[in-house]
This record gives C-alpha cells, sequence and structure tokens, in this order.
C-alpha cells in the first residue's frame, strides 16, 4: 500500500526515524473505529496528518503538539462540559409605568364663557403663541367686571393641560405662575375702587410622562361695587385690550396698538396700568409696561428686537396746538425719526414700533389746558397762549428713545451688516410767569441725539468678523432747537428760534483687523430765525 504524505512534519519531527508500522493492527483498528457512530471532525491546532489509502479503507493517523491533558482522546469523542438553560423573561412598557396625565381645572367649570374661553384657547394653541392664549379672554373677563353686581367681583379659574391626579393638585394648579408669560391690568377710578385682571399662560412643556406647568390662569377682582358710568367706561375698554394683547402678541410681527386704551375716560378713571412679563429668553415680546394717569402716560417695550421707551407730560404748561397743528408736528417728527434710521442703518421693526407708538401717544395727549388744571401761579392767559402757540410745536413734553441691535442681509440672504443703534428725542417747556410786571418768558427746547456703530462686508459679500475684513461705520448726531417767547401785557412781543446741528460720520477700512483707512466727513449748522 503506498503511503502519501498530506502536511509536513517540522524539520526536528522529520529527523526522527519512524518505527515500522503494523499493517495488520492498524487495519483492524480502522474497522473497530469504522463500527462505531462518528462524532463531528474536531478542529485540531499544530498537528500532522499521514493518510493511508488501500481501496475503499482509508485511515487518518494524528500527532497532536497539544500538551497530554489536552490531547485528542484515543477513540476521537468528547464528553458534554456542560448544558444551557433558556428561561422565558416577561417584559413591562416603561410608559406603562408613568402616571396618566390629565386635563384639570381649579374650579369645576360651569359653563361660563370664560372658562369655555381658555378651553377652546388651549385647545388650538400648540405652538405656544401668545395671541392664541390671550384670545378673547382680556375682553370677557372685563366685561365680567362691568357686569352689574351689588358687591366686589372676585373671579379666578385656572386649567392645566396635563396634571397628574396622583400628586397634590394645588401645588400644582400654583406651580402654573412660575415660568408663564403675565398679563397684569389694573385700573383705579376717582372714586376710590380698584379693578384687577390677570392672566398667566405657561408654555413650559416639562419632561416627557411627567405633569407639566403647561395651561391658564385668569382672575378677575373689583374691591368694590362698582357705579354704571364706571361700568360703561369699563366695559368701552374691552375691545381695546383686545386689540392691544393681539398685535402685542404676534410673534411674527409684533404691533402695538393702544388706541382703544387711549380713548379711556379719564373723567372716571384715574389710572390705568397694563404690565406684561414674558421669561421665555430671546421671545419676540419680553416686557411691556404702559402707564395712563395724571402725572404722564408712559410706555416701554422689550423683545428680541430692542427696547423703546416713551413718557409725555400730562401737564403741560400751555394748551397743546390745535388737531391740525398737532398732525403737522407728529409727522414732522416722523420725518426725523425716519431720516435717523437710514443714518444708523436701525432694525425696521423696532423703527416701526417706535414710531407707532410715538404716534399714538402724542395724538392721544390732552387737547387742553383745562383736561389737567394747572397751578394758579404758573396759569398764562388764555389770550396769550392762543398767540404763543402757533409759534411753538403744538406738541405735548416728552422723552422718547430706542434702541437694539441690528443685522442686515445682502442680495443673496447672508448677513452682510451687523450694529447697534440709539436715538433719543425730546421736548421741554418751561414758563416763567411774573405776575408783578405781568411779563411771560416761554422757552421751547427740543432735542435730537444719534449714535450707531456698525460693520458692512465689502463688495455685497458676507461679514466674517473674525477674519478682520470688513468696513467699520460710525455716526454721532445732535441737534437742539429751541424757540423763545417774550410776553408782556398778554401779547408777544419777541420770538426767536435757534437751531444747533451737528452731524458726524466716520468711516474705517480695516484689513486683518487694522485699519488702514480712515476717514471723517463732519456738518454743522447754526440757525437763527426770528419769528416775530
Amino acid at each position: 500500500m503506498p503511503v502519501t504524505l498530506l502536511s509536513s512534519l517540522t524539520g526536528a519531527r522529520a529527523a526522527t526515524p519512524m518505527a515500522p508500522i503494523d499493517r495488520e493492527a492498524l487495519r483492524q483498528r480502522v474497522q473497530e473505529a469504522s463500527a462505531r457512530p462518528q462524532p463531528s471532525q474536531p478542529a485540531v491546532v499544530g498537528a500532522s496528518t499521514i493518510t493511508l489509502q488501500d481501496a475503499a479503507t482509508t485511515a487518518s493517523l494524528v500527532w497532536s503538539a497539544l500538551p497530554p491533558d489536552r490531547a485528542v482522546p484515543p477513540d476521537n469523542t468528547y464528553s458534554a462540559t456542560g448544558s444551557l438553560t433558556f428561561t422565558s423573561v416577561t417584559t413591562t412598557d416603561w410608559r406603562e409605568t408613568l402616571p396618566k396625565l390629565e386635563q384639570l381645572w381649579a374650579n369645576a367649570p360651569a359653563g361660563d364663557a370664560i372658562s369655555r374661553q381658555m378651553e377652546s384657547n388651549q385647545l388650538r394653541n400648540n405652538g405656544g403663541k401668545l395671541a392664541s392664549q390671550w384670545n378673547g379672554l382680556g375682553g370677557a373677563l372685563l366685561s365680567l367686571a362691568a357686569a352689574p353686581a351689588t358687591g366686589p367681583v372676585q373671579y379666578q379659574q385656572t386649567l392645566l393641560m396635563a396634571a397628574d391626579p396622583t400628586q397634590p393638585l394645588q401645588a400644582q394648579f400654583a406651580g402654573l405662575q412660575r415660568g408663564a408669560t403675565t398679563v397684569n391690568l389694573q385700573i383705579k377710578t376717582r372714586s376710590g375702587q380698584t379693578v384687577d385682571l390677570q392672566i398667566a399662560a405657561n408654555n413650559q412643556p416639562g419632561q416627557p410622562g411627567q405633569a407639566s406647568s403647561r395651561g391658564l390662569q385668569v382672575s378677575v377682582n373689583t374691591s368694590g361695587p362698582l357705579s354704571d358710568n364706571e361700568r360703561q367706561a369699563l366695559a368701552a375698554l374691552s375691545q381695546g385690550l383686545e386689540e392691544a394683547l393681539a398685535g402685542l402678541g404676534d410673534e411674527k410681527a409684533p404691533a402695538i396698538n393702544l388706541s382703544g386704551l387711549l380713548a379711556y375716560d379719564r373723567s372716571v378713571f384715574s389710572q390705568l396700568d397694563l404690565d406684561i412679563q414674558n421669561p421665555t429668553p430671546g421671545a419676540a415680546l419680553g416686557s411691556f409696561a404702559f402707564h395712563l394717569g395724571d402725572s404722564g402716560n408712559a410706555l416701554s417695550y422689550q423683545g428680541a428686537k430692542g427696547k423703546l421707551d416713551l413718557r409725555l407730560d400730562a401737564n403741560p404748561p400751555l394748551q397743546a396746538g390745535s388737531t391740525e397743528q398737532r398732525q403737522a408736528a407728529i409727522a414732522q417728527q416722523l420725518q426725523l425719526i425716519d431720516d435717523a434710521a437710514e443714518r444708523s442703518h436701525a432694525d425696521e421693526t423696532l423703527v416701526a414700533l417706535f414710531k407707532s407708538s410715538f404716534a399714538q401717544l402724542q395724538g392721544a395727549a390732552p387737547t387742553k389746558a383745562a383736561d389737567t388744571p394747572l397751578d394758579p401761579t404758573s396759569a398764562v392767559e388764555a389770550g396769550l397762549t392762543e398767540k404763543a402757540q402757533p409759534l411753538l410745536s403744538g406738541l405735548v413734553d416728552f422723552e422718547a428713545s430706542f434702541s437694539g441691535d441690528f443685522a442686515h442681509p445682502n442680495r443673496w440672504g447672508s448677513t452682510n451688516e451687523k450694529g447697534h443703534a440709539q436715538y433719543a428725542i425730546s421736548q421741554k417747556t418751561a414758563v416763567e410767569v411774573d405776575h408783578k410786571l405781568k411779563t411771560v418768558d416761554i422757552a421751547q427746547t427740543q432735542s435730537e441725539q444719534l449714535q450707531s456703530r456698525y460693520a458692512e462686508a465689502r463688495f455685497d459679500g458676507v461679514l466674517d468678523m473674525q477674519s478682520g475684513n470688513f468696513d467699520r461705520y460710525s455716526v454721532q448726531d445732535r441737534s437742539t432747537v429751541t424757540t423763545l417767547i417774550n410776553a408782556a401785557q398778554g401779547k408777544p412781543l419777541s420770538a426767536a428760534r435757534t437751531t444747533d446741528r451737528q452731524q458726524l460720520e466716520t468711516h474705517e477700512t480695516l484689513v486683518k483687523h487694522r485699519v488702514v483707512d480712515r476717514r471723517e466727513t463732519p456738518n454743522q449748522q447754526h440757525l437763527l430765525t426770528v419769528l416775530l
């Protein structure tokens, strides 16, 4: 029988002489092995094999390089080393362990219009928009306070959209105020009564599966019963409050619409205060405060575009001009604001809010000195007022300002310019009366200040401040207009107006953060105009 070497032995083993093979003993072992069941072929590492072929009988001899305790058993079989046990495990959805969140009311709604409006607003408002949440509530609450009543009005309702009924409900209802946007309106009557209104809208989502404070809370209270005139005047403010909240709550295009509130009856009400606070960072509306009263009218707004402030004197030393003169003066001031916005590149939305607020407050200011009685010692004769008023602005004294960052895109929509602008205008009228000499000196001063700094990419490109390659601009303007009137015996004797205007624009060219060119463009004007 021929012997075929299938795998060579190592050099050392090949040098060792091989003992003669007992073919009969080998054939007998092969026959015995073929009579037993053959196990699956094991994997042998480091082994050499010699195969002997004789007709149909084949035998393999395996020399293992493993240690004796790990060598292949002579009978080429293995015993079981262990067993595996499989256990069926029942899993539970983790969401089934969370509390079932519910929509809950602090007071069971009795089908009243306010509760229905609250639920409707929340169900329709998926994006947490303030205008949607406030819709209809301000007017409904004022109407409730204006309804006939024999005693004080006290109403409060709270709606939670995701409450946990297994936890103390009172604490959850109280928690709605934390992180909520609040609207507070307080109105005081000349008889001494007070009306307080509040709307709290919470849009905090909370953790998944946990109770949240998302919902609405409203309340309205009166300190006592209102007279028929007070109730009628209060009901007349309902639509005005709705219009104001609708504009301020518009996130895409915020607007200040106060015409309805500015029409409040001064003979019935002594004071009106509207205050809104929104703690959400970066919100279009951050805060708003509006005040009407005998001491003056004021407005402040702060949001994503910037902030603005206005204050009007409710006790002018002279009565305001005619309606025509006032409207012409308002238009002139709005043109000054437009000119300043163009030079400063201020944000268009902020400028529009500022102009709208200024026009509304000035348009609704007292038209006669009799609307806000003066100290008799400082009163000016009506005849002199009529003669002096055409020489003055026709506006009520005021202070107004705005400030904010701005960014403008290029024609492809990328940011081409960034900066900050602030602007302030004011008017102050002073009257000195000498009753002994019967002389009157009137001085009215209007001032205007503008500051702006911005960076602009060259060639209408994309602004890259990190590169240090851009143009830098600075605008500083200042203007003062003073009108002086001297009168005696109830007649103006002389009148003159001085105008001082200073403008300075600075342009710097930066290359790799270094100023390589600087140019200044100044402009100064000094004018004296004799009016009389």
